[in-house]
């Protein structure tokens, strides 16, 4: 069997009639070459079905013209979905990806982030790089160079000072929550979801006080559970389970939302009232018919746009090193709350 060997730039060169050194500064953006040779040159590549090795390019010239993404966890349909906004936006800007899953072990107890995530984002010299989600720890961060840019979505980087945040309000967010569900009558109204770093930390802490702000400081209930359906449906359970129980349920996220739905539907079942819920973050499974919950929209195309443009000019983020850019959300109602109106 034949194997078709890609085009090289030789190749390119040869087919337009050029010199080796004319095709790759056309292709590494230079703007030396007349528009007639560097028509030229595409075309002849365009024909040849050549495409520039990114990545050879950048070990050669140590700079690169592309984004390193590090995801947090890509079971998590919240980080896919901001990656892949803030990719396509990069790609308008001429700008492309490459996404990395981080590597978290676990050691004493505690879990870290793997240096080897991080070292093999910064072999290839990307322009800047980009967190998804939040990590456990930030020392292997730490090796990043200063001059490139680090932005950080969803996250909070108190471990990461230089870093920039773009994410949405979290007290705003649970704000329209607890509004949303007062205005339906419920006033027992219960959190679940993790308290295992900063952002879970950060919004349980949005619940209380949106409690307390609307008057039900004595209605405040917290159960944590993992960042799963099964810690979803676990905690649910311990909730459902208490003499004076809820009539609706916060989540941490929609993750957990779901598994605490099944955990609802069994209650019903066994003769229970409908509990109402409500996730966080709005990822697209939650909008699915047979889901319908209602969740906190934190603007993800807005938090991808916001990021792209920070991580495609290093002057701009240099202006706002260490900067936060916080987000105001929005609550997208379905009917987890809106069939469980009359508890």
């Amino acid at each position: 069997m034949s194997v078709t060997k890609r085009p090289t730039i030789r190749d390119v060169a040869a087919e337009a009639g050029v010199s080796k050194s004319l095709v790759s500064l056309v292709f590494a953006g230079e703007t030396g070459v007349s528009q007639e040779r560097r028509d030229k040159v595409l075309a002849a590549a365009k024909k040849l079905g050549f495409t520039p090795n990114l990545w050879a390019r950048s070990l050669s010239s140590g700079s690169a013209n592309f984004v390193a993404m590090i995801v947090a966890d890509l079971h998590n349909p919240l980080f896919t979905e901001i990656a892949d906004f803030t990719r396509q936006a990069l790609l308008e800007k001429g700008i492309n990806t490459v996404m990395a899953a981080a590597v978290i072990s676990e050691r004493n107890g505690k879990k870290v982030l793997e240096a080897s995530t991080v070292n093999s984002v910064l072999d290839l010299r990307p322009r800047s790089i980009m967190l998804v989600g939040g990590l456990p720890d930030y020392k292997a961060l730490k090796s990043v160079p200063a001059n490139v840019p680090v932005v950080m979505t969803t996250g909070i980087a108190t471990q990461l000072p230089r870093a920039i945040t773009v994410r949405s309000d979290d007290r705003e967010g649970m704000r329209l929550v607890v509004k949303h569900l007062m205005g339906l009558g419920h006033k027992k109204i219960s959190y679940i979801g993790a308290y295992d770093e900063v952002v879970s930390v950060s919004r349980h802490a949005a619940y209380e006080k949106a409690m307390v702000d609307a008057g039900l400081a004595d209605q405040i209930f917290f159960e944590q559970c993992d960042r799963t359906e099964a810690g979803g449906y676990a905690a649910a359970k311990l909730v459902l389970s208490k003499p004076d129980k809820p009539t609706a349920i916060i989540a941490f996220n929609d993750i957990i939302a779901i598994g605490a739905q099944e955990a609802i539907d069994q209650e019903i079942e066994a003769g229970g009232i409908k509990v109402a819920l409500t996730g966080y973050d709005n990822v697209y499974i939650s909008a699915l018919s047979k889901v319908s919950l209602t969740s906190i929209e934190p603007e993800k195309e807005a938090i991808a746009h916001k990021a792209a443009e920070l991580l495609a000019d290093n002057e701009l983020a240099d202006a706002h090193k260490g900067q936060e850019f916080l987000l105001l959300p929005k609550l997208v109602a379905r009917e987890s709350t809106l069939t469980a109106r009359n508890n």
